[in-house]
């Protein structure tokens, strides 16, 4: 169990950790556009702020997503275990011997 919430646990973090990286770049685009000392240079980094926020909201989604599907991957292996763990036992006579002492 412990291994299947680490597995789960991991590949959330990955996703997060990418929205995250996207949210440091639109902060440093933010920052280089009120640097900027040309209307032109101003207009690039604005668009390239939208551009990124629209990648944001995209890796959002995804990451809701991803999310759900991890949660459901992890939900079917539960699922799996405990179908092994519920084996049935049955007894099926093969043959019959029998004997007489004389």
């Amino acid at each position: 169990m412990a291994k299947l919430e680490g597995w789960a646990g991991d590949l959330k973090e990955s996703l997060e950790h990418e929205f995250k990286d996207i949210d440091r770049e639109i902060k440093e685009a933010r920052r280089e556009a009120q640097l900027a000392a040309s209307l032109e240079l101003k207009l690039e980094q604005h668009r390239r702020i939208k551009d990124l926020e629209k990648r944001r909201a995209e890796k959002r989604r995804g990451l809701f997503e991803a999310q759900d599907a991890v949660d459901s991957r992890k939900e079917q292996l539960l699922d799996q275990v405990q179908a092994r763990l519920q084996q049935a036992v049955s007894r099926t006579e093969l043959f019959t011997v029998r004997w007489r002492l004389a």
